[in-house]
């Protein structure tokens, strides 16, 4: 199975960020609309410092972050990984570490959960050389299930996490 960063997987990732943005827009739109300057202006600056904060700037940087520090071709066959020509068994793999939110891993999505929480992803794995190899969420949604399904022979071990590195490094 190929596996690359495309626009339909980057898409996928940014959806609930696109749909609470098209939800804050309007809402903006209709206050303006309907209600005087001055009032306008306090909801506008209060609800946008929230919305940058909490919302948009974690997503942005995790995006970016996995764009910029991703492995660009990757196949995954059963029991072999071929990252960017250099193939891998799964002899040759010590351990996979799945670093998600608790969201992920208990399949729990929706308003109480923030966009990047199940989104935003990414995998570990560690050779048994030393090195390590980390793949993100923005290859594919469902990728650490296609990791298990494929290296079956290699201990996953999930790693819970409140908030997601922000940075990840090529092998």
């Amino acid at each position: 199975m190929d596996l690359k960063i495309s626009i339909r997987s980057q898409l996928y990732a940014l959806r609930e960020l696109s749909i609470i943005s098209a939800v804050y827009i309007f809402c903006m739109y209709f206050l303006y609309v309907k209600t005087e300057f001055d009032l306008f202006k306090i909801l506008f600056l209060s609800t946008f410092v929230f919305y940058f904060l909490v919302l948009l700037l974690p997503v942005l940087i995790l995006h970016v972050n996995y764009l910029c520090n991703q492995h660009k071709n990757i196949k995954i066959e059963y029991d072999m990984l071929i990252v960017d020509d250099r193939i891998y068994s799964g002899s040759d793999i010590d351990r996979i570490n799945v670093f998600a939110s608790y969201q992920h891993f208990n399949d729990s999505v929706g308003v109480t959960a923030l966009p990047y929480n199940d989104y935003y992803y990414y995998l570990e794995i560690c050779l048994k050389d030393g090195k390590q190899i980390n793949l993100s969420s923005l290859i594919d949604y469902k990728i650490d299930e296609i990791i298990k399904k494929n290296l079956q022979s290699v201990n996953v071990v999930e790693q819970p996490s409140t908030f997601l590195s922000l940075l990840i490094k090529k092998a």
